[in-house]
């Protein structure tokens, strides 16, 4: 009896540690963090940037699409527009990051397209290999895939990210005969 009444606080404070010290978890249920969603899951703490962060959206799906044969969904994304907000979902100096097959947030910095599709190919990534791969796999096959098939501008991007991009150029020119999805199944 003893036992199962501290089992049933460990079940209730693992979560609610989850969600005060590690904010990324935020983005789970982000109307408790000051931002309101619509019913497209997408979440914003300035609803007058709407039409802006849709149009960044689409135009990002539709580029993965044509571009990549990738097929994104809907995930649930988390726009912030100001401080506070990038603030709650613990942002701090990144443009985005996606929480597995879950959520994305984006900081008011990411609000570009590149960025945008980079957090899509992550959110592909977790959907159609698993969450986990996000973690466990090799960094120069993830962050390399997004970095360069988002279509980023930068020229140079900081170490490791460029060997990674690099990496990865070359790793697809090899199996660029095979349909991404099937060559990156044996990859990953």
């Amino acid at each position: 009896m003893k036992y199962s009444r501290w089992i049933a606080v460990i079940f209730l404070l693992v979560p609610i540690s989850a969600l005060a010290f590690f904010k990324p978890v935020r983005v789970l249920i982000p109307e408790a963090f000051g931002v309101r969603c619509n019913a497209q899951n997408l979440c914003m703490d300035d609803f007058s940037q709407l039409a802006k962060a849709e149009s960044l959206l689409h135009d990002s799906k539709i580029y993965l699409a044509r571009q990549w044969g990738l097929s994104i969904g809907e995930p649930k994304i988390v726009f912030c527009s100001m401080e506070q907000c990038r603030s709650a979902f613990g942002l701090s100096n990144k443009a985005g990051f996606t929480l597995g097959s879950f959520a994305i947030a984006i900081a008011p910095r990411g609000w570009q397209p590149h960025y945008v599709a980079h957090e899509l190919i992550h959110h592909w990534q977790a959907d159609q290999f698993g969450s986990l791969v996000l973690l466990s796999g090799e960094q120069w096959l993830t962050e390399g895939m997004a970095y360069a098939l988002s279509n980023d501008p930068r020229r140079e991007l900081h170490q490791p990210f460029e060997s990674y991009r690099q990496r990865f150029n070359d790793w697809h020119k090899l199996h660029a005969d095979i349909p991404l999805k099937e060559s990156l199944g044996g990859a990953l």
